[in-house]
């Protein structure tokens, strides 16, 4: 199982690999506009509020070095709000790259004497297999974006418990089978499936906006100790009992063949007789 789960893994993103490298370009697209745009606007207030005259324009090696002396003042004052920006446009990044990637059950199991017990012993597998390539990533595009990992232990704390759930619920994704097709031809049939709602709608959607809150306290805070941190620790407790309540019936959803695959009437069945 373990092979079959890391071979399909990869056989998956090998056939997403242009779509993926299309978001990872959009990303830093994005990230690098919404970089400079962030830059121009605290440099022309920076100049603004301390009055600062630059070196006229007939000097431009003067003016040159001058404004890249205020830029990296700039840059060094702002440091937080920047990771802020790359950090939630990497969460981002790493959400689409995982809907791309979503667990899936070889149809060959479905047919196999392999039980229920061996397929979710399968799906933990792909699971554990994803999750671990979406860390490794944000952590790569994390190093290749903001140039450090290293940051102050009670910020790594938080930071890294928020991770580890983030990327365990943006993994949760099942295939969605033919979902939408069967929307469309016989909707009375799909039936929504609770843990899965939960996990990818409002967990996810909680996890964001727990990222988005923790990276703006690092901005705006003037100092994260360890006091702040364990202010995190509710958050913590809720994400752990979400992924204890929730992650093994989301899994269990796509044991089922016809949930995943609905069986669909004929074009011509509902023609007149």
């Amino acid at each position: 199982m373990k092979k079959l789960a890391i071979y399909r893994f990869l056989y998956a993103l090998r056939h997403n690999l242009p779509v993926l490298l299309l978001y990872l370009a959009g990303g830093y697209l994005l990230s690098s506009i919404l970089f400079t745009f962030t830059i121009r606007t605290l440099f022309g207030d920076y100049v603004w509020q301390h009055n600062i005259e630059l070196p006229d324009l007939s000097a431009q090696s003067e003016r040159k070095a001058r404004v890249q002396e205020l830029l990296y003042t700039v840059m060094t004052d702002n440091y937080n709000l920047l990771l802020c920006e790359a950090m939630l446009v990497l969460l981002v990044v790493v959400w689409l790259i995982a809907r791309r990637l979503p667990l899936a059950l070889p149809k060959a199991l479905y047919v196999c004497p392999a039980g229920p017990r061996e397929k979710l012993r399968y799906l933990r597998i792909y699971l554990t297999v994803k999750a671990v390539f979406l860390a490794l990533l944000l952590a790569a595009l994390t190093l290749f974006w903001t140039g450090t990992l290293i940051l102050p232990a009670p910020v790594l704390a938080v930071q890294v418990s928020l991770t580890v759930f983030t990327v365990i619920a943006f993994s949760l994704n099942p295939d969605p089978g033919n979902r939408k097709e069967a929307l469309k031809k016989c909707p009375d049939r799909v039936t929504e499936k609770s843990s899965q709602t939960v996990v990818n709608v409002y967990w996810s959607g909680l996890l964001l906006l727990e990222n988005t809150v923790f990276y703006a306290c690092m901005y705006a805070l003037p100092s994260f100790g360890w006091l702040t941190a364990a202010c995190w620790i509710p958050a913590l407790l809720i994400n752990i009992w979400i992924a204890k309540k929730h992650l093994t019936p989301v899994l269990c959803t796509m044991l089922d063949y016809e949930k995943i695959y609905y069986p669909l009437p004929d074009d011509g069945s509902a023609g007149p007789q």
